[in-house]
C-alpha cells in the first residue's frame, strides 16, 4: 500500500484501527492473507463443501473459532466469493435476537423473516395459497389479526414499504412483531416459544414449502443461484450453556430446514464431552495466529518470527509506523502481546494510542503499549473466576486444556486460546501471566 493511503496521525490511525469486522472496501484495503500463520483449512473447507454439494442437497456447516479471531471478516469474504452462486443472506444474530438467550425458534422466524424481505425487494412474493396457509395457522396460534399486528409495528427496517414492489405481507409484519417481543419480554418470549414449539412439524413444513417457493422463482428470474445460503453471523457469543442447548439438544432442527446454512458456533462449544461432530458432519474451526513454536515441555513458548509480521502487517496496512510509533519494536511488543488474538490486538492499539494522545504525544511509545497491555490484564482480572486460575497453570505448563465447564468458560472468555496446524494445543492469553492470582496459583504447583 502506497504510504499516503496509510493512517499518519493518532486520530486517523485509532480510526482505521477499527474492533469490527472488516467488510465491504475495507476488506480491499485491510484484508491481510493469515491462513499460512494460523495452519488452518478452515476457510477453504467451507468452500469446498459449497462447490461439490449437489444444487438438491442442503448442507448445514458450523463455523467456529475464538470471538475476535477473524471469523466475520473471513465469512464476509465468503459471502464475497460466493455472491454469484447462491442467494446469500447475511444476518448478524445479536442484532435479530437476544444473544443471551437464543433458541432455534428465534432462527427460524429470523430466517423465513430475512428472506421473505429480500426477495419482495427483488419483487418475489410466495405463492399466494401457501402464503395464506402459513399465515392462516400463524393468525391461529398466535391469536393475533392485521389489526393488533398493525398497532404495534412500525413500518421501517425489513418493513421498509417505500422500495418495496408489491404490499408488504401480513406474516412479514407479524414476524417483525414477534421477534420484538421475543428480544425484549421475558415473559412474552416464553409463551411465543412454547407455542410454537406445541406444532413445530407444521411450522417446519410451512417454513420449507416457502424455501422451496421462494427458490423456485428466484431460480427463474436469476437462474445463476444454485440456492439460499443463509449466514448466521456473532452465534459464537451465545453462553457455552446456549451453545450446547442449540446445538446439542437441538442439533436436528437447526438442520432441518431446505436452505444452505453456516452458523457460527462458540468455540467452548466444541470441547464438550458431547462431541459435535455426532451431530454435525463437521466443525470448521478458525484458530489463533500461531505466533508461538510449540515446546510442550517449555513454559515460556519462542516466537514465530513469520507469524509475528503477520500480526504486525495487520497494523502496517493501516497506520504509517514510523509516524505513529516512536520505535519499530514497540509494534512488535504489541503482536506478542496479542497471542495472536486479532481483536485484542486491534484494542490494545486504540488503548495506545489514546495513551499516547491523552499526554500530549503524537507517537506511541513503551509506555503506552505497557498501559495497553495493563488495560487488558486488569480487564481479565476483574472477570476470571479464583478457581480458574490452577486451570490456567495447566494449560501454561501442559499445553491443553480440560474437556470440561472450566476449560469451556475459559476458552470462552479467551484467558485460554487454541492454536493449531499439526498438532492441537491450547496456551495463555499472554497478558494472563502478569496477574498476581496466576503467578500465585504457579508458585503452588511449583512447590
Amino acid at each position: 500500500m502506497n504510504r499516503t493511503n496509510l493512517a499518519n496521525n493518532l486520530k486517523e490511525a485509532y480510526q482505521v484501527c477499527d474492533l469490527r469486522p472488516l467488510r465491504g472496501e475495507a476488506i480491499k484495503r485491510y484484508y491481510v492473507d493469515l491462513s499460512k500463520v494460523r495452519n488452518t483449512k478452515a476457510i477453504g473447507q467451507v468452500d469446498t463443501i459449497l462447490e461439490f454439494k449437489k444444487p438438491e442437497e442442503f448442507t448445514t456447516i458450523l463455523f467456529t473459532g475464538h470471538r475476535g479471531c477473524g471469523k466475520s471478516t473471513e465469512l464476509r469474504r465468503i459471502e464475497e466469493r460466493w455472491q454469484e452462486k447462491y442467494f446469500i443472506i447475511y444476518l448478524e444474530a445479536d442484532q435479530e435476537i437476544d444473544i443471551q438467550d437464543a433458541r432455534y425458534i428465534d432462527l427460524y422466524l429470523v430466517l423465513i423473516k430475512q428472506i421473505e424481505y429480500e426477495l419482495r425487494q427483488r419483487g418475489i412474493k410466495f405463492n399466494d395459497e401457501l402464503l395464506s396457509n402459513f399465515e392462516a395457522w400463524f393468525k391461529e396460534i398466535t391469536e393475533e389479526t392485521e389489526e393488533t399486528v398493525e398497532k404495534s409495528v412500525s413500518l421501517s427496517g425489513t418493513l421498509d414499504a417505500s422500495t418495496s414492489p408489491f404490499p408488504i405481507p401480513f406474516v412479514a409484519k407479524l414476524l417483525v412483531k414477534l421477534l420484538a417481543q421475543i428480544k425484549g419480554s421475558d415473559k412474552r418470549k416464553k409463551t411465543i416459544r412454547q407455542t410454537l414449539e406445541q406444532d413445530i412439524s407444521r411450522l417446519q413444513a410451512d417454513v420449507n414449502f416457502l424455501l422451496d417457493d421462494g427458490f423456485k422463482k428466484l431460480q427463474q428470474k436469476f437462474p445463476q443461484y444454485q440456492g439460499f445460503l443463509v449466514i448466521f453471523d456473532n452465534l459464537d457469543r451465545v453462553t457455552p450453556e446456549i451453545g450446547d442447548h442449540l446445538f446439542f439438544d437441538y442439533a436436528a432442527q437447526l438442520q432441518a430446514l431446505r436452505c444452505n446454512i453456516i452458523y457460527t458456533v462458540p468455540i467452548s462449544t466444541i470441547y464438550s464431552a458431547k462431541k459435535v461432530n455426532n451431530f454435525f458432519d463437521n466443525s470448521n474451526i478458525v484458530p489463533m495466529i500461531n505466533i508461538y513454536s510449540l515446546q510442550r515441555d517449555k513454559s515460556d513458548l519462542d516466537y514465530q518470527q513469520e507469524a509475528l509480521e503477520a500480526v504486525t502487517k495487520l497494523i502496517k496496512v493501516r497506520v504509517s509506523i514510523q509516524d505513529i510509533f516512536a520505535d519499530n519494536e514497540d509494534l512488535l511488543s504489541l503482536a506478542k502481546a496479542s497471542g495472536g488474538h486479532v481483536r485484542q490486538l486491534m484494542q490494545m492499539m486504540r488503548t495506545a494510542i489514546t495513551s499516547a494522545n491523552a499526554k500530549g504525544s503524537s507517537k506511541i511509545n513503551g509506555d503506552d503499549i505497557q498501559t495497553a497491555i495493563k488495560q487488558v490484564q486488569f480487564d481479565f482480572e476483574r472477570t476470571i473466576p479464583d478457581n480458574h486460575y490452577s486451570h490456567l497453570v495447566n494449560v501454561y505448563l501442559n499445553k491443553e486444556i480440560n474437556n470440561n465447564q472450566i476449560g469451556q468458560d475459559m476458552l470462552f472468555n479467551t484467558s485460554a486460546l487454541e492454536y493449531n496446524g499439526n498438532d492441537r494445543w491450547n496456551y495463555i492469553n499472554p497478558v494472563v501471566k502478569s496477574i498476581q492470582a496466576f503467578k500465585k496459583a504457579l508458585e503452588n504447583v511449583k512447590k
